[in-house]
């Protein structure tokens, strides 16, 4: 798999996301994983990447919501997001990992989701 760091933002819903990150350098069987998980919830944002960690290839999904704030004194406006993160390991087929098997030393097998969410802003 390349090392290049992929990214690729705009606004839900997307009606052609699968191709938006073709063309942005994702191959096209994580574009359509990406696509079927995307869906239109309460946020109205995304960013999807794709970032290499040590060894390892993470696809980050963040959807949010952009909400405006006036400052009383200075009359300062702007926008604060929030919002949940979704980070997921891609294997060396380009694949998302969903479950994580390790076998211990006593043959028993324990699974575990490669999946990880945070919540943030407020």
């Amino acid at each position: 798999m390349a090392s290049l760091s992929l990214a690729v933002s705009g606004r839900l819903p997307e009606p052609d996301l699968e191709a938006v990150l073709i063309r942005a350098g994702f191959t096209a069987g994580l574009a359509r994983w990406v696509n079927a998980h995307l869906t239109v919830g309460p946020y109205t944002h995304y960013t999807v990447s794709q970032q290499h960690q040590g060894s390892q290839t993470i696809l980050c999904i963040d959807t949010f919501l952009l909400d405006p704030w006036i400052n009383s004194k200075t009359g300062e406006t702007g926008e604060s997001p929030h919002g949940c993160c979704e980070e997921f390991e891609i294997d060396t087929n380009g694949k998302v990992v969903d479950t994580v098997e390790t076998a211990s030393d006593d043959g028993s097998t324990t699974y575990s989701m490669s999946r990880s969410i945070s919540f943030y802003g407020g």
